[in-house]
């Protein structure tokens, strides 16, 4: 009774034995399996206060939180570059407004200078025709003087013969005076004109000398354009450094690693938070050489990750590596002098995940991958 058993149950398991090894050697052919997964991300960012050194007073996310693209994550203390921001604002507009001030002055000066120059040759040329004409003027009387002269002479003559009366001779000698007067009267003119004419050619250098302070208000204003622009320039410089006290995320994604807390110190340069950007995940299969055949771009692949063994992951071949990951080791092997025991190599496999909980996905999870092979 009991072979009757025994031989149909060893026949049994030999099928059984025997299915297993043909499920084996079929899932062996259609698909390549290994276990060396490991999750990466093609955007992994480190963010940084790349300007400015100083201590933390604010961290706005942790770990695991969703960032956006220009967001604030932490803030340095600002208060030194603010005041400096307020300080140099203030300089600036008092440069400014002397500037400006200094450049109305110089149009005014500009202004004001054709028509008092022109004042003052107007004049300078009416003052020479008028010492002209008082010159002429004297010139004329002094021959008609010379000419009472000898009439006076001529009838103090006659007088003293009883030829003429005294009326005549006071008549002519009047007229002598007359004359002396006039020239008298000319020669005062003659000199005031001679100061005004010296009162204008003054009036004449000032309204040209004012050129030469022109010159200096706009040599002083350039100056002073010339310290604002410095200014301005520092000003931007300090603006910049005050906006990089706050750290914005340079992506979108989720906070991979926070490195810092609030209160330390850091220099710049220094990370303060990892971002990973959920849509660049892709899983690296490190795949042993004599599993490759079969295994090119765009054949269908299947993930399980350790951390979360009842969640399926579907994907597809987007790129197998043109060197094996012991290429690129820290310490090569040395195959100078040959090998007596042959390692299996290793070729890295990317696979990019379409469907599956994409939310699950961290940097560095490991798991297993099953690929199928596509024949050619």
């Amino acid at each position: 009774m009991n072979k009757r058993i025994v031989f149909p149950l060893l026949i049994l398991l030999f099928l059984i034995f025997v299915a297993f090894f043909i499920y084996y050697l079929y899932r062996s052919y259609m698909y390549a399996t290994t276990d060396a997964v490991f999750v990466q991300a093609d955007t992994l960012v480190y963010a940084s206060f790349t300007k400015v050194n100083g201590r933390i007073v604010k961290l706005y996310k942790k770990e695991g939180d969703e960032v956006k693209e220009g967001e604030v994550l932490a803030e340095l203390e600002p208060e030194d570059y603010r005041s400096k921001v307020l300080a140099l604002s203030a300089e600036i507009e008092r440069v400014r407004k002397e500037r400006e001030s200094l450049e109305k002055e110089a149009e005014r000066v500009a202004g004001s200078i054709p028509l008092n120059a022109d004042k003052a040759r107007l004049g300078m040329s009416r003052v020479l025709e008028e010492m002209r004409a008082v010159e002429e003027e004297i010139s004329a009387i002094k021959a008609s003087l010379e000419q009472a002269e000898r009439d006076r002479k001529r009838y103090e003559a006659l007088f003293k013969e009883g030829l003429v009366s005294r009326q005549s001779l006071e008549l002519v000698r009047t007229q002598e005076e007359e004359l002396k007067h006039r020239i008298g009267a000319l020669k005062a003119k003659k000199e005031a004109l001679a100061k005004e004419r010296l009162s204008l050619e003054k009036d004449l250098r000032l309204a040209l000398n004012e050129e030469r302070t022109v010159s200096s208000l706009r040599a002083k204003t350039s100056a002073l354009a010339a310290q604002e622009e410095s200014l301005s320039k520092q000003l931007e410089e300090l603006k910049f450094y005050y906006q990089n006290t706050k750290l914005v995320s340079p992506i979108s994604g989720i906070i991979a690693k926070k490195f810092r807390s609030e209160g330390d110190v850091v220099s710049p340069g220094q990370p303060v938070f990892a971002i990973v950007d959920p849509k660049s995940f892709y899983v690296l299969v490190l795949l042993e050489e004599n599993k490759l055949k079969g295994v090119v771009k765009g054949a269908p692949a299947k993930v399980r990750l350790d951390s979360y063994p009842d969640a399926e992951f579907e994907g597809e071949v987007e790129e197998v590596l043109a060197a094996t990951a012991a290429t690129f080791a820290l310490v090569p092997r040395d195959i100078s002098a040959g090998e007596f025991t042959k390692l299996a190599q290793r070729v890295p496999v990317k696979i990019r995940l379409k469907k599956g909980p994409m939310h699950l996905l961290r940097v560095g999870l490991g798991g297993e991958v099953e690929i199928k092979r596509i024949r050619q």
